[in-house]
């Protein structure tokens, strides 16, 4: 059997209310399409598409969970946090989704800012013009810089100027693990380490880190995210039993193109070895 196959789960994926290429309406359709059973819409710092989206759901009979990826912080290490099966009237998820798009924009002056100290013209309003409805991001830089000839496509943008390593001088105060999972905690949503291999970190720090996030009350880490490797999903399959996390899966789906996964296609995972998350809903 291949390493990547299409399945029914996918609990991470992304809408034109983030920086997604669908809107809530078209992901649905096309993860139904695909024969994805159960659903969960996790845009970045937003729920703004949920709505949407469960209308469609429930029109074509598909289980969606609520859901959203957070950006957060561990020691000054920013991570990604998705929470799920909250209530969409969450006030608490409300208050860190308003905290965070306010970083976002601040984050976004921020990014401008260091590009024109490149040489580049300022982005900032094109870049928001971009973003529309969507909260701002990298992505929409990116685009901007490509249709205005500054780059020859995205990948360019981000190589040249907005990777992680070019954008070391931007401080992005996003909330502490300490501070947000305790409050969230409190609501009865499951709080999922994101791509927990997507990070620069070593072993020893990503274990620290899954160490702190168990303790404030995270409750489980995704273990496959898009084409993840086989050997890096069976390590993290190792360290879900280890620290008594449930699993999460997902495609972590922005679009059809480009280098991210089709919805609800992923690194398959060995299900009995793991506690799936999903299987509570």
């Amino acid at each position: 059997m291949s390493d990547q196959a299409y399945q029914r789960v996918d609990l991470h994926t992304h809408s034109t209310a983030s920086d997604g290429k669908l809107t809530p309406t078209e992901l649905v359709n096309l993860a139904h399409q695909e024969n994805v059973e159960m659903l969960a819409l996790t845009d970045h710092d937003t729920i703004a598409g949920l709505v949407e989206a469960r209308q469609v759901a429930d029109s074509v009979g598909m289980k969606l969970i609520n859901g959203c990826e957070l950006s957060v912080s561990w020691k000054k290490i920013p991570l990604h946090m998705v929470a799920l099966g909250f209530n969409e009237q969450c006030e608490r998820i409300a208050a860190w989704t308003l905290r965070n798009q306010k970083v976002r924009l601040e984050r976004g002056r921020q990014i401008a800012d260091l590009l024109r100290k490149k040489g580049l013209p300022d982005l900032f309003d094109k870049a928001i013009e971009e973003a529309g409805e969507s909260q701002l991001g990298r992505p929409h830089f990116a685009k901007v810089m490509v249709r205005e000839g500054l780059v020859k496509d995205m990948n360019k943008a981000f190589d040249h100027y907005l990777g992680n390593k070019k954008l070391g001088q931007i401080r992005d105060v996003w909330p502490q693990l300490e501070d947000i999972i305790p409050d969230l905690a409190e609501t009865g949503c499951e709080l999922v380490l994101a791509h927990p291999k997507r990070y620069p970190l070593t072993v020893t720090k990503l274990k620290a880190v899954m160490k702190d996030f168990k303790a404030f009350g995270g409750t489980s880490i995704e273990i496959a995210s898009g084409n993840e490797r086989p050997d890096y999903v069976r390590f993290l399959e190792r360290l879900s039993r280890e620290f008594e996390f449930k699993a999460s899966v997902g495609s972590d789906f922005h679009g059809p193109f480009g280098p991210w996964t089709q919805v609800g296609r992923y690194t398959q995972v060995h299900e009995q070895e793991v506690n799936p998350l999903w299987y509570q809903w």
